[in-house]
């Protein structure tokens, strides 16, 4: 089961069941410490615990098989000192704050959470317990109440995000959009011309040799070009390179800045001269459409999603400036995910069974169909 599908699942007010199948953190869990206070709201840590353990399981699920497996926790992968742990941790209880402040202000948009959801919410949260066995519920502090609130907080936040990006100008003109597409292949040597005879030399002669192989690059890339003007796209199969697309605008920061120049200054359907790149690359290009009406539409879609996302970035940190938090971090260090093995049954693994007898543990469960 993939990550998004457990994330759409949790946001329609459904959950899907997950297990710890063996392990138990080496510092004990109290479920009625106050982990952390929210302009007076006291949340406790069963809550913050089950919701850490839970997206742990996503993580574990996703991610263990090339990221070493229950080590990964305490791997330092960014090496800025933070381990994974910390990192899952951190995501969480930043996801915690934010949903609450968001409940907070949910009648200045008109958000609600109605009967009939908050009953899907217990029946999913019923089903949880059910199919979970006790150590897996002991371990990841888990009640009906808990994962209702789960499920609550979820919803909230995902009916808040919709309304906060409903505020949002959706009007974005060809203009501002406007994308050039062009077709380009980067030039490199043929592999039995590029390699080079082991020289038992001076640093002179390598560095001459560095050069005779910068100007037979050079060299071929020009014949290249002057090829290509015939012929562009029948030209990369006789040179065995590869044709590319690339649509960009007036905001273009990412593709090297000689090769946009230039690209600037073609026609449709021109083919450019061989264009040498400030690392020393050599580029032809060809200018398929002065404009891009596909790649335009795109990118208005791009700059829609990038307004929406800083206002719900603007709006959130505008309540956490004017909120009053504090975690406890003595209390939140008791929650961890060291020693723990997650798995998650779905339709397409192996049966709960044999699961349960490859892993040699008592804690299984059954996904929501």
């Amino acid at each position: 089961m993939k990550i998004k599908r457990m994330t759409a699942l949790l946001l329609s007010g459904t959950l899907a069941a997950a297990a710890v199948l063996s392990g138990c953190g080496s510092k004990e869990v109290d479920p009625e410490a106050v982990v952390a206070t929210l302009n007076g709201k006291e949340i406790k840590l069963g809550l913050a615990n089950f919701m850490a353990q839970y997206q742990a399981v996503t993580y574990d699920a996703y991610y263990s098989s090339y990221m070493g497996g229950a080590s990964m926790w305490s791997q330092d992968y960014s090496g800025d000192g933070t381990t994974m742990e910390d990192m899952v941790k951190e995501q969480v209880m930043d996801s915690i704050k934010t949903d609450y402040l968001l409940e907070e202000h949910m009648a200045d948009y008109g958000v609600e959470i109605t009967d009939d959801e908050l009953s899907a919410m217990k029946e999913a949260a019923a089903k949880f317990m059910e199919d979970n066995k006790q150590p897996a519920i002991e371990r990841m502090t888990a009640t009906e109440e808990i994962v209702t609130e789960m499920l609550r907080l979820n919803t909230i936040q995902q009916k808040m995000h919709e309304a906060i990006i409903a505020e949002v100008d959706t009007e974005v003109s060809d203009e501002e959009a406007a994308q050039r597409t062009f077709s380009y292949y980067n030039v490199t040597l043929p592999e039995n011309t590029a390699e080079t005879e082991s020289l038992d030399a001076t640093e002179e002669v390598g560095t001459e040799s560095s050069e005779e192989q910068e100007a037979e690059l050079k060299s071929y890339a020009e014949q290249v070009a002057a090829d290509a003007a015939e012929d562009f796209d029948g030209v990369a199969d006789a040179y065995g390179l590869t044709v590319s697309t690339y649509s960009y605008g007036t905001d273009e920061e990412s593709f090297d800045a000689n090769v946009i120049a230039e690209a600037d200054e073609l026609k449709e359907g021109q083919v450019s001269g061989v264009i040498e790149t400030e690392s020393g690359q050599y580029y032809v290009i060809r200018l398929d459409k002065e404009f891009d009406e596909e790649a335009t539409e795109n990118k208005k879609q791009e700059i829609i999603s990038n307004r929406q996302s800083d206002h719900y970035t603007e709006v959130c940190e505008g309540y956490e400036e004017a909120a009053e938090w504090e975690l406890n971090e003595k209390v939140w260090e008791t929650v961890t995910f060291i020693g723990n093995q997650y798995t998650i049954a779905s339709d397409d693994t192996e049966s709960l069974t044999d699961v349960e007898s490859a892993a040699e543990t008592e804690a299984a469960t059954e996904s929501v169909q």
